[in-house]
C-alpha cells in the first residue's frame, strides 16, 4: 500500500461534533492528529498477536478505508485495513450521513471504541476522525474453498480470478445474495451426476436488510442458478453464520442459464408431472396467506398449463378436499374450449392434508378403472388409473408423494446420507410396488410419476429399478440438466418418471422444463408468468401417436 498526498483533517459533520463536545471535558476535544504516535495497531485490537482489547475501550487507529457501504441501504459503515500488518476490522457508524462516510482508499486517523457484534471484533460509538491522505488499496487473490484461508482474510478485501458458478439463488430476493461454486453446476452427491464444487461463501450486495429493491445482482430482475460470476473484488466476512464477500466492484455476471421457452410438443399424448407447492382453498393453514396471492398462484398455474398444453397432469401437494380439487379443475376449464376440459380421475380422499391428483382430457384418453392405495407405510394415498386411448391402446399412470426429507425424529429413522425417513420411504417404495404388480392388466403399459422425496441412487428409488422399472430422467435427459429441485445449492431430482418395460416403446421425448428450481424464492411471491410458481420444476413425457 502507498500514500499520496499530505495529511488533511477532516471532521464528520454537526451531529458527530455535538458527541464529540458531549465526551470532552474541557467542551473540545483534540482532533486526532494524523501519524502521530500512540496509535494501536489493529492486529491488537483484534488479539491476532494475544488478547483481543476488550469491548468499550476507546482507542485511535489510523488505517485505509477498504470499502464503504453507508447508510440503512448498506451495513452502516465501513471496512479499515491496515497498512502495516494483514489485519481489517469494520467500523460501525450509523450516525454518519452517506456523504460523510469516507471514500475507499481514504487514509483514516480515528478515535472510537472497541465493540462486539455476534460475536465479531469492530469499532463503533465513533468520536472523531482525521483524513489523513490517500493510498491503495491492494485485494489479497483469495482461492476459495479452503475456510482456513478465510478466517485468515476475515474482514479484508479480497479478489477472486477466474469464473465462478451460481450455485443458488433463494435468498436473492429476500437478502441480496447468491451461492457460489466453481467448477459448475454443484450437484447432491446422491444425484449419480459429477457436477462443480458447491463453496461456503456467498456473493452479497453491501447490505444485511431484509428485501432489497431492485433486487441485486440481477439485470431486468433476473438472475438464474447456473449463471457465471466473472470477477468478485470486495470485503470478505463472516456474519449470521456464513462467510461472504460484500462487492466493492460491481460483479461481472454471464447469463449462462437463460429462462427457457416451453417444450414443443409432438403430435401424440403428453404427460405431466408438478409438485404445486400447496394449492389450498383454506386460507388457514398451508397454501397462499390471502386471497390476492391465491389468485396469483391460480393465474401463473394457468400459464403454466396453456403453455405446455398437457393431456394428463400428475399434481401434487394439492388440500385434500373435493372443493379444492374442483377449484383446480375449474380454473383449467375456465379458459378452454369444452372439446379440451379435464377432469379428475380419481374421487376420494384419505386423511392426509395433500394429497396427489390425476387430471385428464376425456375427448384425449377415456379411463378405465382407477384405485388408491391404504397402506400404513404412506402419509399419502398413491393412486393409479387405467386409461384407453381413441385407438384402443391402453396404459396406467401412477401418482404418488412420498414422505418428506425433513422433520426429522430424534432417533430411528434418521438422516443417514438419504435424509430423514429414508427407510420409511424405501417401504413406501416396496408397498407400492407390490400393489401395481398385483392390479388387474399388470403387464399393461405403467408409468409412474411420483416426488419420491429421494434421489436417484437412493434406496427408494432403487427398489424401483430392482424391480424392473426404468428412470425416463436417466434416459431421456443429459446429466447436467438432470434436476428438478435445488436444496441449499444442490441441484438434484427428487421427482420421477418411472417406466415398466411395456411403456418403453411409448415414450417419445422426456424433458424437464427448468423454470423454478433456477429462480429465486421471492418470485413465488412477486413474479409474473410460470417463473417460480413452484419449488420444483415439472417434468413433461410426451408419447408416441398409439397405433393400435
Amino acid at each position: 500500500m502507498t500514500t499520496s498526498g499530505d495529511c488533511r483533517r477532516w471532521w464528520l459533520g454537526a451531529g458527530l461534533i455535538g458527541l464529540v463536545l458531549a465526551l470532552s471535558s474541557a467542551g473540545v476535544q483534540a482532533r486526532p492528529a494524523c501519524g502521530a504516535t500512540g496509535a494501536t495497531p489493529l492486529t491488537a485490537i483484534l488479539g491476532l498477536k494475544g488478547e483481543a482489547l476488550p469491548a468499550g475501550r476507546e482507542v485511535e487507529v489510523q488505517a485505509l478505508v477498504s470499502g464503504r457501504f453507508p447508510g440503512d441501504s448498506g451495513l452502516n459503515g465501513f471496512y479499515l485495513v491496515s497498512e502495516s500488518s494483514p489485519a481489517g476490522i469494520f467500523v460501525y457508524a450509523p450516525d454518519l450521513a452517506t456523504a460523510e462516510t469516507p471514500d475507499r482508499q481514504t487514509r483514516l486517523r480515528i478515535r472510537a471504541h472497541t465493540g462486539r457484534y455476534r460475536g465479531r471484533i469492530q469499532l463503533e460509538r465513533v468520536v472523531a476522525m482525521s483524513r489523513c491522505g490517500v493510498g491503495t488499496v491492494d485485494p489479497v487473490r483469495l482461492e476459495p474453498g479452503d475456510p482456513t484461508t478465510y478466517a485468515r482474510l476475515r474482514d479484508r478485501p479480497v479478489r477472486i480470478d477466474g469464473s465462478l458458478s451460481i450455485a443458488e439463488v433463494y435468498n436473492l430476493g429476500r437478502y441480496g445474495s447468491l451461492r457460489l461454486a466453481r467448477g459448475g453446476r454443484p450437484f447432491h452427491p446422491n444425484n449419480g451426476v459429477e457436477g462443480g464444487e458447491r463453496l461456503d461463501l456467498l456473493l452479497d450486495d453491501g447490505s444485511y436488510r431484509r428485501d432489497p429493491r431492485p433486487v441485486p445482482h440481477t439485470r431486468d430482475g433476473i438472475r438464474r442458478a447456473g449463471d457465471r460470476v466473472e470477477r468478485v473484488t470486495g470485503i470478505l466476512t463472516r456474519a449470521f453464520g456464513r462467510w461472504r464477500i460484500h462487492p466493492t466492484e460491481p460483479p461481472s455476471f454471464q447469463a449462462r442459464n437463460p429462462r427457457p421457452a416451453a417444450p414443443p410438443r409432438g403430435p401424440g399424448l403428453r404427460l405431466v408431472q408438478l409438485n404445486l407447492q400447496n394449492y389450498f382453498t383454506d386460507r388457514r393453514g398451508r397454501g397462499a396467506p390471502t386471497e390476492r396471492a391465491f389468485e396469483r398462484q391460480r393465474e401463473r398455474l394457468l400459464d403454466l398449463v396453456q403453455a405446455l398444453d398437457p393431456d394428463l397432469l400428475a399434481l401434487h401437494e394439492v388440500e385434500n378436499n373435493a372443493a379444492t380439487v374442483d377449484n383446480l379443475v375449474n380454473l383449467l376449464n375456465a379458459s378452454t374450449p369444452p372439446a379440451d376440459d379435464y377432469r379428475a380421475a380419481v374421487d376420494g380422499r384419505g386423511d392426509a392434508v395433500i394429497r396427489s391428483v390425476v387430471l385428464y382430457r376425456p375427448d384425449r384418453l377415456s379411463r378405465r378403472t382407477a384405485d388408491r392405495q391404504a397402506h400404513p407405510a404412506h402419509p399419502r394415498q398413491p393412486i393409479v388409473v387405467r386409461f384407453r386411448t381413441p385407438a384402443g391402446a391402453e396404459f396406467r399412470v401412477a401418482a404418488a408423494h412420498f414422505k418428506s426429507r425433513g422433520g426429522c425424529p430424534q432417533r430411528g429413522d434418521v438422516d443417514r446420507g438419504e435424509g430423514c425417513w429414508a427407510d420409511r420411504r424405501q417401504a413406501q417404495s416396496r408397498a407400492m410396488i407390490d400393489w401395481l404388480a398385483g392390479r388387474p392388466a399388470s403387464d399393461t403399459p405403467l408409468l409412474v410419476l411420483a416426488d419420491l422425496n429421494a434421489y436417484p441412487a437412493e434406496r427408494a428409488v432403487g427398489a424401483w429399478t430392482t424391480a424392473g422399472y426404468h428412470d425416463l430422467l436417466a434416459r431421456h435427459v443429459t446429466p447436467l440438466d438432470r434436476y428438478t429441485y435445488n436444496y441449499r445449492g444442490r441441484a438434484g431430482y427428487l421427482d420421477h418418471a418411472l417406466a415398466n418395460r411395456g411403456m418403453l416403446a411409448r415414450i417419445a421425448a422426456v424433458r424437464v422444463w427448468p423454470i423454478n428450481a433456477d429462480e429465486s424464492a421471492h418470485l413465488a411471491r412477486e413474479g409474473h408468468g410460470v417463473w417460480r410458481l413452484s419449488d420444483h420444476d415439472p417434468i413433461i413425457i410426451d408419447l408416441h401417436p398409439p397405433t393400435s
